[in-house]
């Protein structure tokens, strides 16, 4: 059978993007359309009224987009409430909050439940929204994160000793640990290690005050420059690895996780529980911990690399196709 044409619908974590990178590679035939405007408040009756304007245009572009293509591929599960009115038959893959916590916010729940029931095929991209799908789809496909591991720049941290905390600081990626293992940094080091993180995030304010010297948002290249020569990485404190700790993984940076990571089969991190953070760090900084860049990059190439991420996608659609009849 050969591959099936493939709208993409949205983006989560630059996952369609870097999927449809991979499938030009191969010459396959998919396509993106981004949603229809980006995050922003819609107050009063005129604004209501645009953005009910700018969701009519998008649903009207999406139905005749989607019937050039054999599979619609949506992605986030939030979308769903729109994109069906113009793609009715679909494949959905869940990326976080939309099944975290999206679905149990019941003036929507019975839209995103419905479409996960009603979907042709379901992946999801970490493995704890396994207990909040699995319930609608037991056939739901686990995809971890894809990354394209060439396209990171390779780990090559200066004279500076720096730790570079990789995510934003807001209460879902467990600002309350980040914080502590911060003020624990600044107690062991002083300003002999230096602390940077994005400015990004309701409790960034905390995290300067604590110590963190906090950059602008510069865009995706910028951001992966500072991954690469970050002398350690300290990754989100909720039990996942996102596609902030996967690209510094990418790069080969050393990576220390300030929680265990139970759902895992042994990343090259050093996933540690809050309060033994600053050791970790130090244990890495001082290079009491062997660390192979080229080891981590290629666990991250053979379990998130992008080409296996394309591998799995197609042989799904493939599936959905026959299922068809």
């Amino acid at each position: 059978m050969s591959s099936p044409s493939v709208l993409h619908v949205n983006d989560a974590a630059f996952t369609a993007e870097r999927m449809i990178t991979e499938a030009h590679r191969r010459g396959l035939d998919w396509t993106l359309l981004p949603k229809a405007a980006p995050d922003q408040e819609w107050r009063g009756i005129t604004g209501r009224a645009r953005r009910a304007a700018i969701g009519a245009a998008w649903v009207a572009r999406l139905a005749v987009t989607a019937r050039r293509h054999d599979i619609v591929h949506v992605h986030s599960a939030s979308t769903l409430a729109h994109s069906r009115l113009g793609a009715p038959r679909y494949v959905v893959h869940c990326h976080g909050t939309d099944v975290r916590t999206a679905q149990y916010d019941p003036a929507r729940r019975s839209s995103i439940v419905d479409g996960l029931r009603s979907a042709e095929a379901v992946l999801y991209s970490t493995p704890d929204l396994a207990e909040h799908v699995l319930a609608h789809r037991p056939d739901a496909v686990y995809l971890p994160v894809p990354i394209d591991v060439d396209a990171v720049p390779e780990w090559a941290p200066d004279d500076r000793r720096r730790v570079v905390f990789a995510s934003r600081w807001s209460p879902d990626k467990g600002v309350g640990t980040q914080l502590a293992v911060v003020r624990d940094l600044t107690a062991r080091f002083g300003d002999r290690v230096e602390l940077v993180g994005l400015d990004w995030g309701p409790c960034a304010a905390e995290a300067a005050a604590a110590g963190v010297r906090l950059v602008p948002r510069s865009g995706h290249a910028g951001y992966l420059a500072l991954l690469a020569g970050a002398s350690v990485v300290v990754g989100q404190a909720t039990g996942m690895l996102g596609a902030s700790e996967m690209e510094a993984l990418a790069a080969g940076a050393p990576v220390v996780v300030p929680v265990p990571l139970p759902l895992y089969d042994d990343p090259p991190v050093l996933a540690v529980q809050a309060e033994g953070a600053a050791d970790a760090v130090a244990s890495v900084l001082d290079g009491a911990h062997p660390h192979d860049p080229g080891v981590v990059r290629g666990w991250t190439r053979s379990v998130h690399g992008v080409a296996r991420a394309v591998d799995v996608v197609t042989e799904l659609h493939r599936g959905v196709l026959a299922a068809r009849g």
